[in-house]
């Protein structure tokens, strides 16, 4: 990794004739190494810019560097790893004017699916244009802490899947996720939740809870379709308890979003949403412990560069 990325051991800059501030931050062990064999790139196309760069060496430090970019005067935060790494550079971006550059570097890269930045070769351009998105957040409140999250958070099988796939060696795409899934349903059981919404108050056995702001997971699953990032709600998808077997079967019509349609699926619209139960939680790919939390969607409070899809 030093050969490819000797710059790495210093805060470095390069100032070209675009006077627009990018600060570039790379995790290098995102997406199992490709975050690294990538940033040569990443960096070719911001340095068209005023650009700086940083590398994180361990967990916590993508937001520590994205608070002094802002503070530095940076319009830009260049993020090249995953949705996890985001997640971090979120906490820092949330409620600025500054504007979140999302690459496709980590082993789900989930987030930048939503916009139409996935071909690198744009991004140059919605720099230089200006063009962005304003779309909502999510707010996770749980023992007396909140954390911001961009993507999907989870409640149950889920979580744990998440759990596992942090826990070992990950490939890029949904390979570590399949392995996963199939690994957490031979000791899966359902779990009894309280949940409690605007309009929903129900006590249930669920196996899953997704609440989503995006659409996907877990390296392009489609977990939510109908989500959208700037309608000013929280989508919410209930599994129903459901044994090994038959969450088994329904794995092909999670992938592409049918599974929505599914009668043991309940779906509802939220601003906010309390979720109470003896389960793991997850939120954009990072584990955040067990439930209880409280969910609250927060409008337009986030800039990413490019247009929605």
């Amino acid at each position: 990794m030093t050969d490819i990325l000797p710059q790495l051991n210093s805060r470095s800059k390069i100032v070209l004739e675009n006077r627009k501030k990018v600060h570039a931050i790379l995790n290098p062990v995102a997406g199992g190494g490709f975050a690294s064999k990538s940033w040569p790139d990443i960096l070719k196309i911001l340095s068209h810019f005023e650009l700086t760069y940083s590398t994180t060496s361990g967990p916590g430090d993508a937001e520590k560097i994205a608070k002094k970019a802002i503070d530095d005067g940076n319009e830009y935060i260049a993020c090249a790893g995953g949705d996890g790494t985001l997640n971090e550079i979120l906490q820092a971006v949330a409620g600025t004017e500054t504007i979140l550059i999302p690459f496709s570097a980590g082993t789900g890269s989930d987030f930048i699916k939503n916009f139409q930045v996935e071909d690198s070769g744009k991004i140059r351009e919605f720099v230089e244009n200006g063009i962005s998105s304003t779309v909502d957040m999510g707010k996770i409140s749980m023992e007396g802490k909140e954390k911001f999250f961009l993507n999907i958070a989870e409640v149950g099988f889920g979580a744990m899947v998440t759990t596992r796939v942090n826990a070992h060696k990950k490939t890029r795409g949904s390979a570590s996720f399949n392995a996963a899934i199939f690994r957490e349903l031979l000791k899966f059981t359902p779990f009894n939740a309280n949940i409690d919404s605007e309009d929903f108050h129900k006590e249930m056995e669920v196996s899953e809870i997704i609440i989503a702001n995006g659409k996907y997971f877990g390296g392009g699953i489609k977990a939510a379709p109908d989500a959208l990032l700037d309608d000013g709600f929280l989508t919410v998808h209930i599994i129903h308890g459901a044994g090994r077997i038959r969450l088994l079967k329904k794995l092909g019509k999670l992938r592409d979003g049918t599974y929505i349609h599914d009668p043991m699926v309940t779906t509802i619209k939220v601003k906010e949403i309390k979720i109470a139960g003896r389960a793991l939680l997850e939120a954009d790919g990072e584990d955040l412990g067990h439930a209880p939390a409280t969910f609250t969607v927060v409008p337009h409070s986030l800039r990413v560069l490019g247009p929605l899809k």
